[in-house]
């Protein structure tokens, strides 16, 4: 099983989640048929108001970013999802696919 980094970028007026081109190639070679993005920017009223309405915005985001349809092989390939703040290296949040 794989660990996925999704990388965090605080900006002035939101957050940038992007994956490095290696993640791209290697989902792509899983998943065919998938079509990740380069990146997600989401600014800080929608999170603020997604996650009041709805819950973490980040278990949105990485199946968003990755572009994969098929949550149930996705799970079998991937363990955990990190988002890492790009910054400081630091891990915001983990996210542990289920079978």
């Amino acid at each position: 099983m794989e660990a996925i980094k999704i990388n965090v970028n605080k900006q002035i007026d939101g957050y940038t989640f992007s994956i490095a081109p290696s993640i791209r190639e290697l989902i792509k070679k899983w998943f065919p048929d998938s079509h990740p993005a380069n990146n997600i920017f989401v600014s800080y009223d929608t999170k603020s108001d997604f996650e009041a309405y709805y819950r973490r915005l980040e278990t949105y985001i990485y199946p968003a970013l990755l572009g994969v349809n098929n949550q149930k092989e996705f799970n079998k390939k991937v363990d955990e999802i990190l988002f890492i703040d790009t910054q400081t290296g630091s891990l915001l949040h983990k996210y542990k696919t289920t079978d």
